[in-house]
């Protein structure tokens, strides 16, 4: 692409990709790893169902709110290509932050929580008065999300991937150590504990992203009066507007799922093995998130386009089989009842439903391809389309086999969210084709 000389150019070999991918793997992963590091702690403080459930929801909320500005990490990638565009870009984000963080605190401060959670959500009374406070301790989280991302984003576009992964290692680290402090002060509820924590690490993180990518911003991104093509604010808000709306969609597949699995059968046993069973999922298909990003990173003429794809097939592959083995095998047993403990009954409950969603990690990879290239295209309204599919077709799936078969509720889920996941898919390669066609055309 005409841009990518401002990055540098690369002889691309399956080696190179897989060694500019990995870091951004092994960043997910560890993204993966946090949340579950916290419940680990705040269960093992006084009161922990009440301090789980408020730590829950006050999370919820806040990721609801800072949804729009998760694709910073794509746009840092993407549009990052000289001086004048960075600068236009951080603006940007400057003003989305401010924003998004100002909604943060009025809920916070004003008759809108109790509103919120209360009457829309429907939490217990305490457990929303325990959060309150909660939720304005984690305020920041959303500033320290949307730098990082997008300083990250410039770390992989001129290929500085291998130092992204200690952000995010720094990030676990200083989480970990603010839990650790929580637990032996043994003076404030869970749900703080965990909040602060939450908040203490991800600006660990920003602040490490930027210390890493300050360098890059200096001495390689090229000064306004030498860019060839500057980010243009019109260019800007296309590109971006689809892809927030696309991360506010896809958290709305949670709260369906929720509603969902509450009024399917086997209800209460669903709700518990849901998000266990979602958890290990996750992790494989956060591994196949990250490839996204080297797509776009390193997308550049016929010969990359066509070894990226294969690569992402080949990935896909692995993916696979490393889950069905998970599936088929004792490992599944272990992991449910031993590990994450579970009863016996609910881990033999889980057993089919993880079978189900072995192939959620395989399909995440070729979603990564096609969203890349989509977006090197500059095509991102086509990303948003296919996660409306995926929500429709998760509705529909939940709805006739609610009402068609006697199943348990966890897998009808199951059921429903993989078959989301292959609409979305399917829709994304028809649209990806033409995307494709038009990137072949400019080399």
């Amino acid at each position: 692409m005409a841009d990518t000389a401002l990055a540098g150019e690369v002889d691309l070999s399956y080696r190179r990709i897989f060694w500019f991918w990995i870091p951004l793997a092994a960043m997910w992963f560890m993204m993966a790893v946090e949340q579950p590091l916290i419940a680990a702690f705040v269960a093992r403080m006084p009161d922990p169902e009440i301090n789980l459930a408020a730590y829950g929801v006050v999370f919820s909320v806040a990721l609801i709110i800072e949804s729009p500005i998760i694709m910073l990490l794509t746009a840092g990638t993407a549009l990052s290509r000289g001086g004048l565009s960075y600068r236009r870009l951080l603006l940007f984000s400057h003003l989305l932050i401010a924003g998004l963080t100002a909604l943060h605190l009025l809920i916070a401060l004003t008759p809108l929580y109790d509103l919120i959670l209360l009457r829309v959500i429907g939490v217990p009374e305490e457990v929303a008065a325990l959060g309150r406070g909660a939720f304005l301790v984690i305020a920041p989280w959303t500033a320290g999300v949307g730098y990082r991302r997008l300083w990250q984003g410039v770390l992989i576009r001129y290929h500085r991937t291998g130092v992204v992964p200690i952000t995010i290692a720094l990030r676990l680290v200083v989480t970990a150590g603010l839990l650790i402090l929580g637990y032996s002060l043994n003076r404030f509820p869970g749900v703080f504990v965990g909040s602060a924590a939450l908040v203490g690490g991800i600006t660990a993180a920003a602040v490490a992203a930027y210390l890493f990518a300050r360098p890059v911003v200096k001495n390689q991104l090229q000064e306004s009066s030498r860019e060839a093509d500057p980010l243009s604010w019109p260019e800007l808000i296309r590109f971006y507007v689809p892809l927030a709306l696309t991360s506010l969609i896809l958290l709305a597949a949670r709260p369906v799922l929720t509603v969902a699995l509450s009024r399917l059968p086997a209800a209460l046993d669903s709700l518990a093995v849901w998000p266990v069973i979602l958890s290990v999922s996750f992790l494989g298909r956060s591994i196949a998130m990250s490839y996204q990003e080297a797509v776009i990173a390193l997308l550049q003429d016929r010969r990359s386009l066509w070894m990226l794809q294969r690569f992402a097939r080949m990935l896909g592959l692995i993916m696979l089989v490393l889950f069905l083995i998970f599936a088929v095998t004792p490992l599944a047993q272990i992991w449910f009842q031993r590990v994450v403990g579970l009863s016996a009954r609910l881990t033999q409950m889980a057993r089919l439903p993880v079978l189900v969603l072995a192939l959620l990690p395989a399909v995440g990879s070729l979603i990564s391809w096609q969203r890349g290239v989509l977006i090197s295209s500059r095509r991102t309204p086509a990303i948003t389309r296919s996660v409306v599919v995926n929500l429709a077709v998760l509705g529909v799936i939940l709805v006739v086999l609610g009402y068609t078969v006697r199943l348990s509720g966890v897998l009808i889920a199951a059921v429903a969210y993989i078959g989301s996941v292959l609409a979305e898919w399917l829709y994304l390669r028809l649209t990806g084709a033409k995307a494709q066609a038009r990137l072949l055309s400019g080399y």
